[in-house]
């Protein structure tokens, strides 16, 4: 309820001076009811007659005069607005928190995203992983025929390097001498060994590097018919007193007739007399450019092929 600044009447419903901020009654208002609804947002710029005209002095006063204690004293208002602004002050610490809270929300969904495209990410790398493995998993499994395969080409290619050996006749420990004779050493040690040979029987004859620096270069003889590189071998092997003097040398020492192996062949030789040795075997020998191994004079004889044989000497 208001009271109306002229006629002191109380109304609910009154019109607002937007200059003095009086209350005045339609009637003292000289407005209608109807006619100031009508003037919508205009009521906020609506002046009462005194202030259109400029002037208040026709406005009855006796009741403020009569009533001083109607106005609220400054004290009590400024006591009011303080205990106002003490149950404020919470709002300002609770507002700090509000945005400590949404810039901690900022980076927590930051953080998520974050973490997001990095298990994405993840993701994809272990999908790519899993397409590999099982591409490896699926070539894994020729890797044991491709292996069979393999070794069956090495071991192919190692018949056929020591087969073209076949007629060759190695001679080891014969002294290096300046403008010696190949052929006529070869032919020497055929006559020495009891198996003699002629020049027309030598395809080709020559001395080979070797890894040893204490020992002379080894002599290859490749003979043209295998059948008398054989009986030369057996031969030489059959004497016991294979020295140089026999062949006109005179240092002292012996020299040896072997098949020629190829240098897999030599190697696995040396690895076949360490195991057996190792094993208590009592032969390992070589026929026909062959390994061959035997435990004692009543067991099987077998042959040494790979390295692979060479857990049979038991």
């Amino acid at each position: 309820m208001f009271a109306c600044a002229r006629c002191d009447n109380m109304s609910s419903d009154v019109a607002t001076c937007s200059i003095c901020k009086r209350h005045f009654d339609f009637q003292c208002a000289g407005i209608t009811e109807t006619g100031f609804r009508k003037l919508g947002d205009r009521r906020n710029t609506w002046r009462c007659p005194d202030c259109r005209s400029g002037s208040t002095s026709s406005l009855p006063t006796p009741k403020e005069s009569e009533n001083p204690s109607s106005s609220v004293p400054i004290d009590k208002v400024q006591f009011k607005l303080d205990a106002i602004m003490k149950q404020l002050a919470p709002l300002e610490a609770l507002l700090e928190d509000v945005r400590s809270i949404k810039h901690d929300l900022a980076t927590l969904q930051k953080s998520v995203e974050f973490a997001h495209d990095s298990i994405k990410e993840y993701s994809d790398s272990l999908k790519s992983l899993e397409t590999k493995v099982k591409v490896l998993e699926e070539r894994t499994d020729i890797i044991p025929a491709l292996q069979a395969s393999i070794t069956k080409i090495e071991n192919n290619l190692r018949d056929k390097e020591q087969w073209a050996r076949m007629g060759n006749v190695e001679i080891k420990g014969i002294p290096i001498k300046n403008n010696e004779n190949l052929y006529d050493i070869a032919l020497k040690v055929g006559e020495a060994v009891g198996c003699p040979i002629q020049k027309t029987d030598i395809n080709f004859i020559a001395r080979i590097p070797t890894q040893r620096t204490d020992a002379p270069k080894p002599i290859i003889v490749s003979l043209n018919n295998r059948y008398l590189k054989e009986d030369l071998v057996a031969a030489a092997r059959a004497r016991k007193d294979l020295n140089l003097k026999s062949l006109g040398y005179t240092e002292a020492g012996k020299y040896f007739v072997n098949d020629h192996l190829t240098t897999f062949n030599k190697s696995l030789l040396s690895k076949a007399k360490a195991t057996a040795k190792e094993k208590n075997f009592q032969f390992i020998w070589v026929k026909h450019c062959k390994i061959l191994a035997r435990k004692s004079t009543t067991s099987k004889i077998f042959t040494i092929k790979t390295e692979a044989d060479l857990q049979r000497i038991v």
